[in-house]
């Protein structure tokens, strides 16, 4: 603590969630209260709604006069914007101000009181010269290094605090990444993926490749995205076609087998000479993982002797 008096600090919200209040019963000027705040709290309390400043006053102990209690609002010159310390927010409420204030009275008024009374003015502000010595209000904010997964935004409230989850991660503290529908190996091929945080969830990339004799139809690469689907569909391994072979050579027959589909990878055909004709190349020929057949179709050759 960088003051040499004996402060008294009193917790004006209960409760382990959310952000607190607290003030001493010791007065000082505004850069003093600062700093009493900061080096005992968070900072000097930021309001940011009419709700939080009506809240606030209902809990800090009323005075009968002035010296009230400093507020984290100030400016540095006479036509700067009124900003609230930590946030830089220049929010000011229709109501905030007391009666004919701020009136900059001594043309140096550029830190803010809250009056804190049983009179009209009670929750009101009034500029004054930050030299004075009033009582601080402070914050303690209860979002700390744990509260949320480093894939969150800490963001406090009155009374709670949330995790506000970045993209691809899911409540209640975004340890959690969301997770896509598993992918199974295609038919005839397989797939590979890179998980960033955990198999089949967010970021997670997947590549696909196909058996020998097969192609790919479809994306190669699938990636899950933040809303928790694949950006393209599952590829499929189609199996490689060769050029179909629905004729038989003159003079004499072709015979094909289909392991897989007509005249597709691995299918063979073989070729039957009749009898006067003899062949022309080989007598059977196969269908390649190429998608092309190992030779040339065969022929028969000869005349044929009628008797």
């Amino acid at each position: 603590v960088a003051f040499p008096w004996r402060s008294v600090q009193h917790a004006l919200v209960v409760g382990t969630m959310g952000w607190t209040y607290h003030h001493s019963n010791n007065k000082m000027n505004w850069s003093q209260a600062r700093e009493f705040c900061q080096n005992n709290y968070t900072d000097m309390v930021a309001i940011q709604s009419q709700e939080e400043n009506d809240y606030l006053v209902s809990l800090l102990p009323n005075r009968s006069s002035s010296p009230y209690y400093w507020i984290g609002i100030t400016k540095a010159h006479k036509n700067d914007p009124w900003t609230w310390v930590g946030n830089n927010s220049t929010w000011i409420g229709d109501h905030s101000w007391a009666q004919n204030e701020p009136n900059n009275n001594h043309s140096t008024e550029f830190c803010v009181e809250i009056y804190v009374n049983g009179g009209a003015n009670r929750g009101k502000w009034n500029d004054e010269k930050c030299a004075n010595l009033k009582y601080p209000v402070c914050y303690k904010a209860s979002c700390s290094q744990d509260s949320c997964s480093v894939h969150a935004d800490c963001v406090e409230t009155i009374g709670n605090y949330t995790c506000q989850c970045h993209p691809g991660f899911q409540e209640p503290h975004c340890e959690q990444a969301i997770v896509c529908q598993t992918i199974l190996d295609p038919e005839q091929g397989s797939h590979h993926c890179f998980d960033s945080y955990g198999p089949y969830s967010f970021n997670s990339s997947c590549r696909f490749h196909c058996n020998l004799g097969f192609r790919l139809v479809g994306a190669p690469r699938l990636v899950c995205q933040a809303n928790g689907h694949w950006d393209h569909p599952a590829p499929l391994c189609q199996v490689k076609q060769c050029p179909a072979l629905n004729y038989a050579p003159t003079g004499g027959s072709m015979d094909c087998s289909h392991p897989i589909a007509p005249y597709s990878y691995n299918s063979t055909c073989e070729i039957n000479c009749d009898e006067g004709y003899e062949f022309v190349g080989q007598n059977q020929i196969r269908c390649d993982h190429t998608g092309q057949w190992t030779a040339g179709v065969p022929a028969c050759t000869g005349n044929m002797v009628i008797s």
